[in-house]
């Protein structure tokens, strides 16, 4: 008996032993020869993580050509073979060079494409547990988002003093827009995102209307063709006012021709006021199928609906118990790439989005009434500011020297259903041919509008024709430009030209890594809205003569990398002209009112950025904004909102974000704070400024090695109280605990 237990014993130790020359194995070392831990090292289609002393070890594998990954370090690529433990050191990760396709519809460095801008890669998504599209823009100089106070609720940008029309946002090349520019961040999550691009100039010349301010790309998350077994994604978290989240996700390839990415997501919240509920559920799906070495296709779907309370101005007492809104959103992508040679790559592509809403108000509240102590300035515009609420009983005599009371009610009626629709369904073909010097791309693009407006269904179709030009003089100088013809059957022929010039100044040179400085000029044009083309109403008409606004940008910028590109510094000067502004003009009776070309405007201001990496696993960034914007045509010109001279409305003047990454070990910390000053606005008392904040913010999250992460999400961390639109109350102080498991 006890010879067999030993001839038992021997075989598994023959086993254990033939299984561990058998797999590749080592160590991840930084350059002081600390370990790595959480190092991911992916080797023959499978992938493995370090433990906390940086060890490693992937069974079953005799040898494998293995990328070694970590946050804070360059990703590197290195033979394993079984039987010969390896030692991999890392080198601390430079900057990342920012390479993004919105710029010029091709990959390019932001720096060589004469533009400003920002990139989101997957990583920078997932540090900040996927939040909202537009709580992630407020990161970035030059652009300010204004939410009308809760989740769901409706979430305005506006870019380098533009309208809210004029930042043209697409997802896989389909925009997300209304016809007319309008478009709602508060149903955009970025949780099945690859990464988001941020181009802050106007880009008509590339994509036609409604581009004339910036682009705001979104790209979905591919599936990864190094796996060989599907990567699964599961999480779910609960926070504060009765807030539930899950995420599920199922990615991966079959062979090495399809890949795919599917993924859904849903939000629900309770809400911190009154009739405040927002649920959001969607799901997404990519798929993509080579047909050949050089062919492939690739189609991109995403589909939703919300539903969400609208309690009204609950910042002022005023609550709406009844109304309400859903919203149905679908989008469908398609794409055929096809690279001919080294030289020519082509790409035929189609798209299309719809939109519905419909506003339900059924109920009758009030009256409610109010009253505020304001306080008027005169120089140098006229101003007002609100004090504070105060009772409507509160007598004339009570009222402080400087100050004076404005009474008003306010009531809630009935109203019938408003269903709005709308649609863009695009085609359109472009070609790029490539040479030692540069590039040069050219296109066409077809595109019909249609939607539904006071009853009626319209639509409208837009023909552009565009090239675009890159050249590299000497690896110095870098040219771009380009001429987009959009033809609209409401607004004609108009022509937008774009033009930068990018010079390296200096390369490698002591603590200096680079420094590029840059000018560029551009036009951008914004096309009217369905309505306010083609409304039929009683009360108000539509104007078909109505001409797009025009924005004419003017910019420089240097861009200066150092120690090794752990440091980059950016500033950017801009200017910005606004023409044919539309507004709506109220007639004398019995003439219905309407919407003409006659205000203009003008937006200058200064850029300031940095991003730092302190440490490998420390990531510094920070940016300020200064922003001088006034109206320089009016249509109401002695009006202390929109009169002459006033600034425009919800741009601040002054505005800055700073964020902090660590990601030590298997930690990993992202906390920010946001900074909005002073800003034009208006509301029921007459108040026309509204007052700065502040938002501070922390995610914590654990990445255990039982592919387990649980997280910590605080919003509001030093619950302030303010109004990113006056009447709005923003939330409180919130709270937010998940888990998220993957394999």
């Amino acid at each position: 008996m006890r010879a067999l237990n030993i001839s038992a014993l021997l075989c598994i130790f023959g086993a254990a032993s033939a299984s561990a020359q058998n797999a590749v194995q080592g160590v991840i070392v930084d350059p002081s020869g600390g370990a790595v831990a959480g190092a991911r090292i992916w080797c023959d289609g499978r992938s493995a993580r370090s433990a906390a002393d940086g060890r490693f070890l992937i069974p079953d594998v005799p040898r494998c050509q293995a990328r070694v990954e970590a946050p804070g370090f360059e990703t590197k690529t290195i033979e394993l073979v079984s039987g010969a433990p390896a030692r991999v050191e890392l080198t601390v990760a430079a900057l990342a060079e920012r390479i993004v396709v919105s710029a010029a519809r091709r990959e390019t460095s932001l720096e060589e494409a004469g533009l400003a801008g920002d990139l989101f890669a997957r990583a920078d998504l997932v540090a900040r547990q996927f939040p909202n599209l537009g709580d992630l823009l407020r990161e970035l100089p030059g652009l300010h988002v204004a939410r009308y106070g809760r989740h769901g609720s409706l979430t305005q940008l506006f870019t380098r003093g533009g309208q809210r029309t004029a930042t043209l946002v697409l997802l896989d090349g389909v925009p997300l827009n209304d016809p007319g520019g309008e478009v709602n961040l508060a149903s955009l999550s970025t949780a099945f995102l690859e990464r988001v691009e941020v181009v802050r100039a106007p880009a008509s010349a590339l994509y036609g209307a409604e581009a004339s301010s910036g682009v705001v790309q979104l790209v979905t998350r591919r599936g990864p063709p190094e796996r060989r077994l599907p990567h699964t994604r599961l999480s779910y978290e609960r926070g504060s006012f009765s807030t539930d989240r899950w995420i599920a996700g199922l990615s991966g390839a079959a062979g090495t021709r399809l890949d795919y990415s599917l993924g859904a997501e849903q939000f629900h919240t309770a809400g911190e006021f009154p009739n405040d509920f927002f649920r959001n559920t969607y799901g997404t799906a990519n798929l993509g199928l080579r047909l050949a070495p050089s062919t492939e296709a690739r189609a991109v779907l995403r589909g939703g609906d919300a539903i969400l309370g609208t309690p009204n101005q609950v910042g002022y007492g005023i609550v709406n118990y009844d109304a309400r809104q859903l919203t149905r959103d679908w989008l469908a992508s398609f794409r055929l790439d096809d690279v001919r040679s080294s030289r020519f790559a082509q790409r035929a592509a189609f798209g299309h989005h719809r939109a519905r809403d419909l506003y339900i108000d059924n109920g009758v509240g009030g009256p409610y009434r109010l009253a505020a102590l304001v306080r008027d300035v005169t120089q140098p515009v006229r101003r007002v500011y609100l004090i504070g609420l105060v009772s409507p009983d509160l007598p004339d005599s009570a009222v402080p020297p400087g100050a004076r009371i404005v009474r008003t009610q306010y009531m809630f009626f009935p109203m019938d259903p408003y269903l709005w629709k709308a649609s863009r369904t695009r085609a359109g073909y472009e070609g790029s041919l490539t040479d030692a010097n540069g590039a040069a791309l050219f296109g066409y693009e077809y595109e019909r509008q249609q939607g539904r407006v006071t009853g009626s269904d319209v639509g409208r179709d837009h023909h552009g024709l565009f090239a675009y030009r890159q050249q590299n003089v000497r690896g110095r100088l870098f040219l771009s430009g380009g001429l987009r013809l959009e033809r609209s059957s409401a607004f004609g022929t108009k022509s937008t030209p774009r033009a930068a010039a990018s010079l390296r100044l200096a390369g490698e040179h002591g603590p200096l890594s680079g420094t590029f400085l840059r000018v560029g000029a551009g036009r951008g044009i914004t096309e009217p809205s369905l309505i306010q083309n083609y409304a039929r109403d009683p009360w108000f008409v539509g104007n078909l003569a109505l001409r797009p606004e025009k924005t004419s940008s003017f910019e420089a910028g240097l861009v200066q990398t150092w120690l090794d590109r752990r440091l980059r510094t950016e500033l950017a000067l801009f200017d910005n002209y606004f023409r044919d502004l539309i507004v709506f003009v109220f007639l004398p009776f019995p003439e219905p009112s309407t919407w003409r070309n006659i205000e203009a405007a003008r937006a200058r201001g200064l850029e300031l950025s940095a991003q730092a990496r302190l440490l490998p696993s420390l990531l510094l960034s920070g940016h300020y904004t200064r922003l001088r914007s006034r109206i320089t045509q009016s249509g109401s010109p002695n009006s202390p909102f929109t009169g002459l001279g006033q600034e425009l409305p919800r741009r601040p003047g002054n505005s800055g974000a700073v964020t902090l990454s660590w990601s030590p070990r298997n930690l990993a910390l992202h906390t920010g704070a946001v900074f909005v000053g002073e800003r034009q606005d208006n509301d029921l008392f007459g108040v026309t400024r509204n007052p700065g904040y502040q938002n501070v913010y922390a995610a914590l999250s654990w990445r255990s090695p039982w592919r387990i992460a649980p997280y910590l999400r605080v919003e509001n961390l030093l619950n302030a109280r303010y109004h990113e639109v006056l009447g709005y109350s923003n939330l409180s102080r919130a709270l937010y605990a998940g888990v998220r498991l993957e394999w």
